[in-house]
């Protein structure tokens, strides 16, 4: 057999030993970052049979399932901006202003305080039940605030669920939205609020409307408003809402994806609830 003939078998050898790792390789790259965002969520499940090796027989089957969230940002440098403001803002403000608070009010006197705004939020909670027909949480809602409002003196304290084992109902106008099947849309961070999607950004103004809170900045005062806003934002940062952040964030590779991740996992386990 001639050099030219032999060369060719050569180069073709080293080129098909080329292709073969590439696509060997291809099967653990990540997916690309446009697919990552095309889909809010997807999940799959499958089965294998394992055989043991010492008997030859086949043991039961083994359900597996595979779920796996994509998330839709089509604006991801705008949200990353965000982010990172929102990140010195937690940072550079609100977590000294928190600390400080911490030193002065006891855990016990924060808890009583976070009690408190979370029995004047009642209607959120209850009108979310109703509106998605779980009847019963509306009616533990309701039986939960005329307890705390009585026994637990306007709700500082919370005997509904100590004494009666009346548990609190987390429902939201976005859960509701989701339950009549509008879509997440978009991922967005939104500037002090925080991570959010097209259709928790629509709950959340729902839910404003629902929220006393907001009943104060219209009959009393922009400012009065902000300011039992603004208290009772730091006293959950105080609590525990500051140790979560951080917890997702600090030890993260990619701090926007880590946290993205975490609020769309959150996000899909209430509403599935």
């Amino acid at each position: 057999m001639g050099k030219p003939v032999l060369l060719m078998l050569f180069l073709g050898l080293i080129s098909f030993s080329s292709l073969s790792q590439t696509y060997v390789l291809g099967e653990d790259l990540p997916v690309s970052e446009k697919q990552s965002h095309e889909v809010i969520n997807n999940s799959e499940e499958t089965s294998t049979t394992i055989t043991d090796e010492n008997t030859n027989e086949e043991l039961e089957p083994v359900q597996i399932e595979f779920d796996t969230v994509y998330v839709k940002d089509p604006i991801e440098p705008y949200n990353r901006t965000i982010f990172a403001f929102n990140d010195k803002t937690y940072y550079y403000v609100m977590k000294p202003v928190s600390t400080g608070y911490k030193k002065v009010f006891p855990e016990k006197v924060r808890v009583s305080i976070r009690n408190f705004f979370l029995n004047v939020k009642t209607p959120i909670r209850l009108f979310n039940c109703l509106f998605q027909g779980k009847f019963k949480g509306a009616g533990t809602e309701g039986l939960r605030f005329l307890v705390n409002s009585t026994i637990g003196l306007a709700g500082f304290f919370d005997p509904a669920k100590s004494k009666f084992h009346l548990e609190k109902q987390d429902e939201d106008f976005g859960q509701t939205l989701a339950k009549y099947n509008m879509g997440a849309g978009p991922y967005i961070e939104w500037p002090i609020i925080g991570p959010s999607t097209l259709r928790d950004t629509i709950g959340y103004v729902g839910d404003m409307a629902l929220n006393p809170l907001t009943l104060i900045s219209f009959f009393i005062g922009p400012w009065e408003g902000f300011a039992a806003n603004a208290s009772d934002v730091n006293n959950e940062v105080s609590l525990d809402k500051g140790e979560t952040y951080e917890s997702i964030t600090k030890p993260a590779i990619d701090p926007y994806i880590a946290l993205q991740d975490a609020y769309i996992q959150n996000r899909l386990k209430r509403i599935k609830e």
